[in-house]
């Protein structure tokens, strides 16, 4: 008795063209009524409504409005195939426990449908990631019931004891290419030296390879001097993100790219500039070109070399705790992550580009190459699928 997902292309009915139109189907290849309406809003215009609270400060009250969000179409997609999961549980039930099926999804109580995420979902699903997913498609159904005025809104939530569980067993199953806050705390904390901390910030905040740290020079056509004036320059205080050229000969792909840092980091890195840098120069008598030089005692002041970054993440991530199977590189998927969430969301937390053009800007950035047709490579999709485990793991962290 299982619901089934219908994809119709290139559909007019009456004076409305609909490019791509999905519908649920019962076991008689009939579909809900309010399903199919939900279906069909959600196909036409890509939005779902958000439940917000406002204050009313002359009343003294809370007053609750619906507001309408823009998503995309992998979005719209992974919320039907989640209620036709969902409906398909109501088939069940109703053959089981005489309750209502499919057809009656309205007279749903909240309690039944906490269960059916806390318990049985919970159950069957392998990542707190997927379990997030159903509970945003079963929120945006239930609320646009509500925005229909055919029932009161629910109260949808994921128990604290229930994402902990799938937390632990996401990271049993799993290898996340992603760092959160917390472990990016913990390593920074673990670091030794400011050298040491700005080298794992060049991976999660510029998005830098341990090789491309080669690049990083402090004289010559194109250098950091020319950035750290910048600072103290009057003209530049309403900068907060600065540009620097990354050499192609220094990346890979040997292809040249710039790359950015916000003025807190290049605030620390004059830091170091002046302070451990300049020491190992007047200890050593050397003068590198290189930003960031070696401690060890027979290359002191040289060069550093293109695993040096990496290494320095081993032995301060294993320190920390952090997962064994996380590397220096998993910074730069971090940086990528966040950037792909900020080109989405934009400033206001609301989406406000496409994902093709999200991923355009995080290829520009990585230096990856950009495809004949005009899009990103394959290798910087999966950013779409790492942006919700992003999602999904600061949320369970942050709690």
């Amino acid at each position: 008795m299982s619901a089934r997902v219908v994809k119709l292309t290139g559909l007019k009915y009456r004076d409305t063209y609909f490019d791509t139109l999905w519908v649920i189907l019962d076991q008689h290849s009939s579909p809900p009524i309010l399903p199919l309406m939900y279906t069909t809003q959600l196909s036409r215009f890509g939005v779902v409504y958000d439940a917000k609270e406002l204050s009313v400060e002359t009343a003294r009250k809370r007053i609750k409005s619906l507001e309408p969000r823009e998503v995309s179409d992998s979005t719209i997609r992974a919320y039907v195939y989640c209620l036709a999961k969902f409906f398909t549980y109501l088939e069940h039930c109703k053959e089981t426990h005489q309750t209502p099926g499919m057809h009656a999804s309205s007279s749903c109580s909240e309690k039944f449908v906490n269960h059916y995420l806390n318990h049985v979902l919970a159950q069957n699903l392998n990542s707190s990631l997927s379990l997030n997913t159903h509970r945003s498609a079963l929120m945006s159904y239930f609320t646009w019931l509500a925005f229909m005025e055919i029932r009161p809104s629910l109260n949808l939530r994921i128990y604290r004891k229930t994402r902990q569980a799938m937390a632990e067993k996401s990271i049993k199953q799993n290898y996340i290419q992603y760092v959160s806050k917390f472990w990016r705390f913990a390593l920074l904390n673990a670091c030794e030296t400011l050298a040491e901390k700005l080298m794992m910030r060049m991976g999660y905040e510029v998005g830098l390879r341990t090789s491309e740290l080669r690049g990083l020079r402090v004289s010559g056509k194109n250098n950091l001097n020319k950035l750290f004036t910048r600072l103290s320059d009057r003209d530049c205080d309403h900068i907060n993100c600065f540009r620097y050229w990354l050499e192609g000969r220094y990346t890979k792909g040997s292809k040249s790219r710039w790359v950015y840092f916000d003025r807190n980091l290049l605030i620390d890195m004059k830091r170091y500039f002046d302070t451990e840098r300049q020491w190992l120069i007047d200890e050593t008598g050397r003068d590198d070109n290189s930003f960031f030089l070696r401690t060890d005692q027979r290359f002191k002041g040289t060069a550093i070399g293109e695993e040096q970054a990496s290494r320095v993440f081993r032995k301060r991530a294993e320190q920390a705790g952090l997962n064994p199977e996380l590397s220096f590189h998993d910074l730069r998927h971090t940086f990528a992550t966040e950037l792909f969430q900020a080109e989405i969301e934009g400033s206001e937390g609301r989406e406000t580009r496409s994902e093709s053009a999200a991923l355009i800007a995080v290829s520009q950035r990585l230096g990856h190459k950009i495809g004949k047709d005009g899009n990103a490579p394959p290798v910087t999709t999966r950013y779409i699928r790492m942006r919700l485990q992003m999602m999904e793991l600061e949320e369970v962290t942050n709690e």
